[in-house]
């Protein structure tokens, strides 16, 4: 008598920071429980069609979402940065405070940055806000860095107008935490 013995494997999928997806005009990320609604004159894109810097393949840098405004230079970048990581470069970015001021040190001479304003808040989710709005070689931008656990997630909006960077950085100050 031939005995066929069946067992069920189960694969478990390991989450990871870039655990994203789009969900109608939001970004939901599973890894970090948030979710983020762009202004409805953004589209989303895939980040591979930007001419972007490479983000550093070392595990601590993550390229989550990226979006434009038609087929113009502006947009946003949202990224997640993990914070007390030594690098051979830099010792780790220890709050989104410390992530604005290494960004603000980067600035090209060259573009007469301008600081239009700088805060630190905690939005009425809990979540705790840094938020640099300027502008360089005559573009408006902002730099946001929301700290969730352990990680910054870091919007980099660029724009056509102060309006629209006003809606950009609207949207990303009311990121939203998600079930558990």
């Amino acid at each position: 008598m031939i005995v066929s013995l069946c067992l069920s494997v189960q694969v478990s999928h390991s989450q990871a920071p870039t655990d994203g997806h789009l969900e109608g005009n939001s970004y939901v990320n599973s890894y970090f429980h948030v979710s983020y609604s762009w202004p409805r004159f953004l589209h989303a894109v895939d980040a591979k069609s930007l001419a972007l810097a490479q983000v550093t393949p070392n595990g601590y840098e993550f390229l989550l979402f990226a979006a434009k405004q038609g087929d113009e230079p502006f947009g946003a970048i949202i990224l997640a940065e993990k914070l007390n990581v030594a690098t051979a470069h830099k010792d780790g970015i220890k709050t989104g405070a410390d992530f604005l001021d290494r960004a603000i040190r980067s600035f090209d001479p060259a573009g007469k940055p301008q600081i239009l304003s700088r805060r630190h808040f905690t939005n009425p989710e809990g979540i705790l806000f840094d938020e640099l709005d300027y502008v360089i070689y005559g573009e408006y931008s902002s730099g946001i860095a929301a700290q969730v656990g352990d990680f910054l997630i870091v919007f980099k909006f660029n724009a056509k107008s102060a309006a629209d960077l006003g809606e950009m950085t609207k949207s990303a100050v009311a990121l939203r935490t998600t079930d558990r």
